[in-house]
């Protein structure tokens, strides 16, 4: 894994910049030359230059589709460059999964991020703090899309259509109530009786197609659309919106009756056990972390079947063919790694460390200048100043038309700045106390029997860097110092507590000894 680079020792190292920003009309050009000021100026300042700028305008930090952004990561797998310096961490990405994708990416390309109106954190606690601090900025933009939300879902509660799309065999009235619709219902009707006399969901889709029945989109049949009819309860006259978490019995009319319903719903329930033995479908959310201590290649999930009972065992091999390394029960290695976690990180002492070094961090940000609001005010400042030399030529009487032309457009672009000055509010980034961090990390802390798939891959993804195992040991190594992740390889527990003393209450790296199977 790569060392970070100290600051002070980047002079000979290629640095380039990334720029975005979001639609909207209070999003400009401007917002672009406010992020190349600052990263300027911060390079300059530690002695860098900006050798190449990738640049996504009008488009959301929401998602990684954005052509100079997949660009610039292309070019790091190239070893096109060093370093990239980014404005804020949301320049980079405001989607969490994304921006620990690609920042391990371009960490695993030996390429370091910085950001120039943000700390940079090179000590211990800096990839750690950076995770927290993302999953705080996601929940309260989940949080605020929510009560944004608050008006649709007063309409789920009504049992009124919130889009555009009506399921096969209902429309709607004027109230945007759903009512039953005779042209299409039929086919419902035959799809639900034929599917619970044991029919093929093939012999359906043939039959349909062939009397000219056709989906809501107006296509033909597939299996698929015959799955889906039948699990929706929507037919049955329950109104759901999943979006809103709104259920309600009764709340449509009904186009098959509960006792051709509950038919069907066996017969699903039959053929999906005749399927299941087949499936191997599992999270494996130790891949992508996961590393055989044996060959160093990555470890993947598989799947295999008794021959007996027909049984499903799940496993993490080593994806080298010529590995010797055993496989490594899933549910086994996935508890030992989640217990590590526990153990190590999320303990009194080391939330307390973290929750210090975030607020310091915190305390650190709190005064930096909002680089888009200065860009338009000195712009504005500008335009006035040209404004006012036009104004001083015509009362001398040196004016000629050309001037006042200009002096129209000028004033048009002063309106222009003044009003995106009016309504950019201030960047104010949130702020917590010490609790509301421990309080956030407490989060982790719930019922071992409560610990199911979905909360091992937050914990790991929150905590883990990398994971190496062995038929005799498991290494873990936490988020806690990429800088000195090979000097932790080698260190013993009582060198791996020296070297922060905010965080000195952490342990980097867990051992584990591991039982042959």
């Amino acid at each position: 894994m790569p060392r970070k680079k100290k600051l002070q020792e980047v002079g000979g190292l290629r640095l380039v910049a990334y720029y975005r920003y979001s639609g909207g009309s209070g999003q400009t050009e401007q917002s672009i030359e406010g992020q190349r000021r600052d990263c300027e100026t911060y390079a300059k300042l530690h002695g860098m230059t900006i050798q190449h700028e990738y640049i996504d305008r009008h488009i959301s930090g929401k998602t990684d589709d954005r052509v100079s952004f997949q660009q610039m990561i292309r070019d790091s797998d190239k070893g096109a460059f060093d370093m990239v310096i980014c404005w804020k961490t949301d320049r980079f990405a405001r989607n969490r999964y994304d921006s620990a994708v690609y920042k391990k990416r371009l960490r695993d390309n030996g390429v370091e991020i910085i950001y120039a109106a943000e700390s940079n954190i090179s000590g211990a606690e800096g990839i750690i703090i950076e995770g927290l601090m993302e999953s705080l900025a996601e929940y309260y933009s989940a949080e605020l899309a929510e009560k944004m939300r608050r008006g649709m879902r007063e309409s789920a509660l009504k049992c009124q259509a919130i889009n555009r799309c009506r399921p096969l065999g209902f429309t709607t009235d004027a109230g945007k109530k759903f009512i039953i619709d005779e042209r299409t219902a039929p086919a419902v009707r035959f799809i639900f009786e034929h599917y619970a006399a044991g029919e093929s969901a093939a012999y359906i889709v043939e039959q349909l197609n062939e009397k000219g029945y056709r989906t809501s989109q107006g296509n033909e049949f597939n299996k698929s659309s015959i799955n889906r009819i039948i699990q929706n309860e929507m037919y049955r006259g329950v109104y759901i919106s999943k979006a809103y978490d709104v259920r309600i019995e009764g709340g449509v009319p009904a186009i098959v009756d509960d006792e051709l319903w509950r038919r069907a719903q066996a017969m699903a329930k039959l053929n999906k056990q005749k399927r299941a033995k087949y499936s191997a479908k599992a999270d494996y959310f130790l891949s992508g972390k996961l590393y055989c201590g044996e060959c160093g290649c990555l470890m993947k999930g598989i799947s295999g079947h008794s021959s007996t009972n027909g049984e499903v065992y799940r496993y993490y091999a080593c994806s080298n063919p010529k590995c010797k390394k055993h496989n490594v029960p899933k549910e086994e290695l996935e508890g030992k790694v989640i217990q590590a976690i526990i153990d190590n990180l999320l303990q009194p002492e080391a939330m307390e460390a973290l929750a210090e070094a975030m607020v310091a961090v915190q305390e650190t940000d709190a005064d930096k200048p909002n680089a888009e609001r200065e860009a338009i005010q000195q712009e504005l400042a500008d335009v006035r100043r040209r404004s006012k030399n036009i104004l001083d030529a015509i009362e001398n009487g040196t004016a000629n038309p050309h001037l006042t032309a200009r002096l129209d457009e000028l004033t048009e672009r002063e309106n222009t700045l003044r009003f995106q000055l009016s309504t950019l509010t201030d960047e104010k980034p949130l702020r917590f106390t010490k609790e509301e961090y421990l309080f956030l990390l407490e989060q982790f802390l719930i019922d071992p029997a409560e610990r199911n798939e979905d909360y091992g891959r937050r914990v790991v993804h929150t905590f883990v860097t990398s994971m190496e195992v062995s038929d005799s040991k498991l290494l873990i190594y936490f988020n806690i110092s990429e800088e000195n992740a090979d000097k932790n390889k080698n260190a013993s527990p009582s060198e791996l507590q020296k070297e922060s003393s905010t965080v000195k209450r952490l342990v980097r790296v867990a051992r584990i000894e591991l039982t042959a199977s």
